[in-house]
């Protein structure tokens, strides 16, 4: 991504040979050593990347004899100067030639912010499998070397693992995808450190159990803090390499935070799925970060369609009757005229689109010449974890227009405690006309709110009200918030 315009080993011998136009005649790689492309001019196929402007790709293939691992690189001295492309992207993939798409195993565009050249170790392959290695031009069309190796390996890694899941704020659920050969168990390694290298954690084995995917469970995890960890197979006389590092952000309790700025928490600190830009006063754009120099996230507009691009917060834990204050930043760049981008901020369960079932507040930005601050407040129904969610849904563009991210913070105003909890009750629960407070303390009560499991707010009431007529709403479960001069609490009824 040289022009970061923000769009989307062992040498065993010498091969001339050039890649072929089409997945279905792809050349087959049958021995390790380096490769020459050729001028990338065929069909391009969608697998890890969407496809680029007037795509086009070269392809080979290869299908081992037995388990082990590959490595694919262009980092060569040879793809540097005008004879070859010095910004190359390749993709990894299985599947039929004949589908739309191909299944991405993996892929590289850049193999950090100042090396453009791609490269994918140790990438593990399945005996009998065919592998599509898939070159394209999204930077440029030009010849280029890269070097293929292969190993043999009998006790094969894990090579899909799923983001975690969070019970609470000191555990969480690990999922990976079991191994073709299923290993007599596996080995996770985790450590709150996340340069420590593998195997120097603390180390848990986890069952490979009967079904597709083998888990675990951590816990005793440093409270809301961040975690590295590592898996491997076990295969008794011997061990795989290990995955990883991947991540973990534990859900945190307000208030909190985030700048993008630290690298100690790969910066994202558990934020998903906006892209990374790393702005300075060389970048294009330049110094576009909240502040100028500095990381800040983006997306994009789509000029063919409507955008419905999510992405997710860190996990925040909350307690029933917490509002939440929620401020962030966005701003506009585009190389013509800066479309509107509209997005919503959502709420839900998890950090997936079925699991964001409530919209918050919708917000549209038209500014590209400075930050525009956007707050939105949320009240949590019940106790749990919960995230907040950007939705890019901004509708078909003529103009390709991204939209930065930066600056988030979450405050709260929870202040409820036991003996609020305590002074209020409902009555008759469950109800059918009129629902009923009791005050037994006699606590003054500045506003009332009703919210169906949604979290709309349906009716809202200000003053001392005790008794509330609900006759017009239809049967299901309903949440009451109170709001104090002391705090709030929400109580939770049937209406009949």
């Amino acid at each position: 991504m040289k022009k970061i315009l923000l769009l989307s080993f062992l040498f065993l011998g010498i091969s001339n040979s050039f890649a072929q136009l089409t997945c279905a005649t792809s050349t087959t790689i049958t021995a390790n050593g380096t490769y020459t492309t050729g001028t990338i001019n065929g069909t391009y196929k969608v697998s890890c990347f969407n496809a680029p402007a007037a795509p086009k790709g070269i392809w080979y293939q290869f299908t081992p004899t037995s388990n082990g691992e590959i490595s694919i690189s262009s980092n060569l001295i040879t793809n540097d100067g005008d004879t070859k492309s010095d910004d190359t992207r390749f993709s990894i993939a299985t599947g039929s030639c004949a589908a739309a798409t191909l299944t991405c195993v993996t892929g590289n565009d850049d193999i950090s912010d100042t090396n453009y050249l791609s490269e994918a170790l140790n990438v593990p392959v399945t005996s009998g499998v065919t592998y599509y290695i898939q070159w394209d031009n999204r930077w440029s069309a030009l010849p280029l070397d890269f070097t293929f190796n292969f190993t043999a390996i009998s006790c094969a890694r894990p090579t899909v693992v799923y983001l975690p899941e969070y019970a609470s704020t000191s555990s969480a659920n690990l999922f990976w995808d079991q191994t073709t050969v299923v290993p007599a168990n596996y080995q996770v390694d985790w450590s709150p450190n996340f340069a420590a290298a593998a195997g120097t954690g603390t180390l848990v084995t986890a069952p490979a159990g009967t079904l597709t995917y083998s888990t675990v469970n951590l816990t005793g995890l440093p409270t809301s803090n961040n975690f590295r960890f590592f898996v491997r197979s076990n295969c008794g006389a011997t061990q795989s390499n290990w995955s990883g590092p991947f991540f973990g952000y534990l859900p945190v309790t307000l208030p909190y935070s985030n700048g993008f700025e630290e690298e100690s928490k790969n910066y994202t600190d558990g934020f998903i799925n906006f892209t990374l830009f790393n702005s300075s006063g060389t970048t294009t754009p330049a110094n576009y970060a909240d502040g100028g120099a500095g990381v800040a996230l983006y997306t994009f507009n789509s000029t063919t369609a409507a955008s419905n691009a999510r992405a997710y917060f860190r996990g925040v834990s909350l307690t029933a009757g917490e509002t939440v204050t929620v401020i962030f930043k966005t701003r506009l760049y585009s190389e013509g005229a800066a479309q509107p981008m509209s997005f919503n901020l959502t709420v839900g369960s998890s950090q997936s689109s079925a699991g964001q079932a409530t919209i918050v507040q919708s917000f549209t930005n038209n500014s590209d010449a400075a930050y525009t601050t956007h707050t939105a407040t949320y009240t949590a129904l019940t106790s749990g974890i919960y995230y907040f969610g950007i939705h890019n849904n901004t509708p078909q563009a003529t103009v390709q227009t991204f939209l930065f991210l930066d600056t988030i913070n979450l405050t709260t105003s929870l202040s409820t405690n036991d003996n609020l909890i305590s002074a209020f009750s409902i009555y008759p629960n469950p109800a059918t006309t009129l629902l009923n407070i009791s005050n037994i303390n006699n606590v003054e009560i500045k506003n009332i709110s009703l919210f169906d499991v949604n979290g709309r707010v349906i009716k809202n009431q200000n003053g001392a009200f005790t008794e509330i007529n609900i006759s017009d709403l239809n049967t299901g479960v309903y949440f009451i918030n109170i709001e104090t001069n002391e705090g709030k609490t929400t109580k939770k009824f049937i209406k009949q």
